[in-house]
């Protein structure tokens, strides 16, 4: 490789790293989804969002728990009245900032209002 082609290679190498600077992982963007068995961990490594069920339950919610404790303490459920009954559950973020919980059918399970998010963000 001459220094030419090392040269255009810059700008594309560039755009990867800020790419990787930029990308978040305890952030949801819009139209992505989390699955069920795949979570999102606070900043600050405290938090974890993501489906689990309470003891012996087969029961399935989407929740906020203080991570790294010794047993899972939740902080936060979603759908406390309405539980999932398997692991299809998705939760996403729409373009106008809305989370949704949706079951395996694309039925809407939970669609938790700005009160609930008021809630989070004082824990």
């Amino acid at each position: 490789m001459d220094i030419n082609q090392a040269i255009m290679l810059v700008p594309y190498i560039t755009f990867f790293l800020m790419l990787g600077t930029f990308r978040s992982s305890d952030t949801i963007a819009v139209d992505q989804h989390i699955s069920d068995g795949q979570t999102i961990v606070s900043g600050n490594a405290k938090f974890e969002l993501g489906f689990f069920s309470p003891g012996t339950s087969k029961n399935r919610y989407l929740g906020i728990w203080f991570k790294n404790t010794s047993s899972q303490t939740i902080a936060w459920v979603a759908n406390r009245e309405t539980p999932l009954i398997d692991t299809s559950g998705t939760v996403k973020l729409d373009s106008q900032g809305n989370l949704t919980l949706v079951n395996g059918s694309g039925k809407v399970i939970c669609h938790p209002t700005p009160q609930h998010l008021v809630q989070i963000s004082i824990l």
